[in-house]
């Protein structure tokens, strides 16, 4: 026999059941020690949940978790003014490098060499394309052998 659900045993649990059902699922109950199991641990965590115990920290537990607050929050201010210092010296950094970048497409020409590149580029698609044309304004007519003709008589 099958073990019930969870969403059956809580539908139990609530009374939302109809009788026959309830009935079905009493005599499986019955029977079934698991299921017996789950359903009692369902209704301990149920009076749980409705009824909670008063728990109280220590105040040594207390006094514990704030000492580690207060060093978390020191450690992050911390931390914030080295990330200030650090973004400036990244700054300064991206700052170096453009001005080095700027230096050298300036130095070896990369402009006019992009520009010429670029020409070539044109040239070498405007020749594919006539070609292209011309190819398609010539027919040509390849004469088909009689061997592949077929042998008719």
């Amino acid at each position: 026999m099958k073990h019930l659900t969870s969403d059956q045993l809580l539908s139990y649990q609530q009374k939302k059941l109809s009788n026959k059902e309830s009935l079905l699922l009493e005599q499986h109950l019955n029977e079934c020690i698991s299921c017996q199991a789950e359903l009692e641990l369902l209704n301990e965590l149920d009076q749980e949940w409705m009824n909670p115990s008063d728990f109280q920290f220590s105040d040594e537990l207390v006094n514990e978790i704030m000492k580690q607050t207060e060093s978390i929050q020191i450690t992050e201010k911390v931390n914030e003014k080295k990330s200030k210092t650090n973004s400036k010296k990244v700054r300064l950094i991206h700052l170096v490098l453009a001005a080095a970048a700027t230096f050298l497409f300036f130095q070896f020409q990369l402009t006019e060499r992009i520009t010429n590149s670029n020409r070539h580029v044109v040239q070498t698609i405007d020749q594919t394309s006539s070609l292209i044309e011309k190819s398609e304004k010539i027919k040509l007519s390849i004469p088909i052998p009689k061997i592949l003709k077929g042998n008719k008589k």
